[in-house]
C-alpha cells in the first residue's frame, strides 16, 4: 500500500507542472480570437489615442501572452474572454460595420457613444445573446435598426438616440421582454410604433420623440405599467390618445406635443395619480380639460392647447389687421 502511494504521489508531482501549464495556456488564449477581432477593428478605424493600448506583445514572446484583457475598455471575465467593451466618447472615427460581433460571445455591455461611429448595424450583432446594454447614441449610425436585435432576450438597456437611423421600428423589439430603457429618439425613424412594444412589461422609459413616426399610439402601449416616462413628441402621430394609457399608474411624464393628436383628452389621464408634467401642445385636440385632473395632485407642469390659443390669438391679429 505505501509503495501504490508513492507512486501516486510521483506520478502527480511529475505531470502537475504540465497540468499547470495547459491551465495558463487555456486562460492565456481564450482572449485571442477576441484580440486579432479588436485589432482588425482598430485598423479599419482612424488613429485615437484611446486605443494605444490596444497592440501585440513583443516580437519574440509567446502567442499565448496575447490577450485584451488589460486593454482601455475592455473588461473580461475569470477566464479570460471579453465580457466589455466601453469607449465612449473615445474619439473613435470609422464603421461599426467592421467590428466582428460574433467573435464576442460572452459581451455582457457594449458602449460606443459619443464617438464618430458610422456605417449599419450589422445584423450578426444578433449573436450576442448574453448582452445586457446595448449604447451606440451620439453617433452618425445610419441603415435601420435589424430586426435580429430582437434576438437579444437579456437585453436591458437599448440606447440608439441621435444617429441617423430611418426604417420602421422592429416588431422584434417586443421580445426583449427584460428592457427597462429604449431611447430611439434623434433619428429618422418612420412608420408606426409596432403594438408589440407593449409586451415590455419592466420597461420603465420609453423615448420616441423626434422622429417621423406615423400612424396613431398603439392602445397596447397601456400593459406598460411600469412605465416612469413616455415621450412621442415631434412626430408625425395621429388619431386620439388611449384611454388605455390611464393604466399607466407608475408615470411621471407624458410628452406628446407636436404631433397631430386629435379627439379629446380621455377621462382615464385623470387616474394617473404619480404625473408631474404633461405636454400635449401643438396637437389640434378638442373638448375641455377632463375633471378628473383634480386628482393629479403632483401635477407641476402642464400644457394642453398651446397650438389652438397661438391660433386663435393669431386669427384675432389677422382680423385687426384687415379692419384697417
Amino acid at each position: 500500500m505505501a509503495i501504490h502511494k508513492s507512486l501516486s504521489l510521483a506520478f502527480l508531482l511529475f505531470f502537475l507542472p504540465f497540468l499547470s501549464s495547459h491551465a495558463t495556456s487555456s486562460f492565456a488564449t481564450a482572449g485571442l480570437p477576441e484580440a486579432e477581432a479588436l485589432l482588425k477593428w482598430k485598423a479599419s478605424l482612424s488613429p485615437a489615442q484611446a486605443l494605444h493600448s490596444w497592440s501585440l506583445p513583443a516580437a519574440n514572446a509567446s502567442t499565448n501572452a496575447i490577450s485584451p484583457c488589460k486593454w482601455t475598455g475592455i473588461s473580461c471575465n475569470s477566464l479570460g474572454s471579453v465580457t466589455e467593451i466601453s469607449l465612449p466618447t473615445a474619439g473613435l472615427q470609422g464603421k461599426i460595420d467592421n467590428l466582428s460581433f460574433p467573435s464576442f460571445r460572452n459581451l455582457v455591455h457594449l458602449n460606443l457613444s459619443g464617438n464618430t461611429v458610422t456605417g449599419t448595424i450589422p445584423t450578426h450583432i444578433g449573436t450576442l445573446h448574453k448582452l445586457m446594454s446595448l449604447d451606440l447614441s451620439a453617433n452618425k449610425i445610419s441603415g435601420s435598426i435589424p430586426v435580429e436585435i430582437g434576438n437579444l432576450v437579456n437585453l436591458n438597456e437599448l440606447v440608439l438616440s441621435i444617429n441617423h437611423l430611418d426604417g420602421s421600428i422592429p416588431s422584434t423589439l417586443g421580445n426583449l421582454s427584460m428592457l427597462t430603457i429604449l431611447y430611439l429618439f434623434k433619428n429618422q425613424i418612420s412608420g408606426s410604433i409596432p403594438s408589440t412594444l407593449g409586451n415590455l412589461t419592466k420597461l420603465t422609459v420609453l423615448y420616441l420623440l423626434q422622429n417621423q413616426i406615423s400612424g396613431s399610439i398603439p392602445p397596447e402601449l397601456g400593459n406598460l405599467t411600469s412605465l416612469n416616462k413616455l415621450a412621442l413628441n415631434q412626430n408625425n402621430l395621429i388619431g386620439p390618445i388611449p384611454p388605455a394609457l390611464g393604466n399607466l399608474r407608475n408615470l411621471t411624464i407624458l410628452s406628446l406635443p407636436s404631433n397631430q393628436i386629435s379627439g379629446s383628452i380621455p377621462l382615464e389621464i385623470g387616474n394617473l395619480m404619480n404625473l408631474k408634467e404633461i405636454d400635449m401642445s401643438f396637437n389640434p385636440l378638442i373638448g375641455s380639460i377632463p375633471p378628473t385632473f383634480g386628482n393629479l395632485t403632483k401635477l407641476t407642469f402642464f400644457v394642453p392647447y398651446l397650438l389652438s390659443i397661438i391660433l386663435f390669438l393669431a386669427s384675432r391679429n389677422d382680423k385687426h389687421d384687415k379692419s384697417f
